[in-house]
């Protein structure tokens, strides 16, 4: 809770943990002022979900490690959405720190979601670095390492590899967000934006509407921040599927009037 800085998911747990503090959005400069010599950590979101699916850029995660590998603090990515497969890579920092660049990986990783198939669990990556200032038995989980959840994620992993999900998502993925920049063209539609199936649309206008509506053709999403579709769907998600929703939601937004 103090590691957000969303205010309508703070205030009223307040006071909090003391010692967040929070730099705006992918901006380079903002994170370079407030990386003095007394920070101990940098929590990032790869592809911020919650926040409306933004990607960070590769500058603003460069800045980051860079400094974060001078000054001795540690990277914390958070990965619990945008992981394990939902942009068609395992983690979502592979597209500007590949698994053979490990002078650019991160410290630790936050994981979930995905991991037990909707049964709790959890899990933390952590480098010899950081690994090696706790011992076994010091972080531990009450939702951790149970038999069933492992048992389901590890036939997760097994169907990822075996069924070459990850490059089917890429393709889908590519195919999905290819359609939705066709809405682009209407005046309710600002932006597109996403990587492999982990997509949104931000509207010039309220969504939660749509989205009921949706929902009620058999359609799920949901909508953040006001105006912003945002689209999380199933790896087997078929291009099928995918034009069904289009002709749903483009007939939905063209229906839409902007002022």
């Amino acid at each position: 809770m103090s590691a957000t800085g969303q205010k309508q998911y703070r205030e009223q747990f307040e006071p909090l943990v003391p010692g967040f503090d929070f730099v705006k959005f992918d901006d380079v400069e903002d994170l370079e002022r407030k990386l003095t010599d007394d920070v101990c950590a940098v929590l990032i979101e790869t592809i911020q979900g919650e926040g409306g699916i933004r990607p960070i850029s590769e500058n603003f995660y460069r800045a980051a490690r860079d400094f974060t590998k001078k000054s001795g603090a540690v990277l914390i990515m958070d990965e619990i959405q945008c992981g394990l497969g939902r942009t068609g890579q395992w983690f979502a920092f592979h597209r500007f720190a590949p698994p053979a660049g490990k002078e650019m990986l991160p410290d630790m990783v936050a994981l979930a979601k995905p991991l037990g198939l909707g049964i709790p669990l959890g899990a933390v990556i952590l480098n010899e670095k950081v690994s090696a200032a706790i011992q076994a038995g010091q972080h531990g989980t009450t939702f951790g390492g149970g038999p069933l959840a492992c048992r389901a994620s590890l036939e997760y992993f097994n169907t990822l590899e075996d069924e070459n999900m990850l490059e089917r998502i890429r393709t889908v993925g590519a195919y999905f967000k290819g359609r939705l920049e066709e809405l682009k063209n209407l005046p309710v539609v600002k932006e597109v934006r996403g990587e492999g199936l982990m997509l949104a649309v931000e509207l010039k206008i309220p969504g939660k509407e749509i989205v009921k509506q949706l929902l009620q053709q058999g359609f799920i999403l949901n909508c953040t921040h006001e105006n912003v579709l945002r689209m999380l769907p199933p790896f087997i998600i078929t291009e099928k599927q995918i034009d069904k929703f289009m002709a749903a939601l483009r007939q939905m937004l063209e229906a839409q009037t902007f002022a």
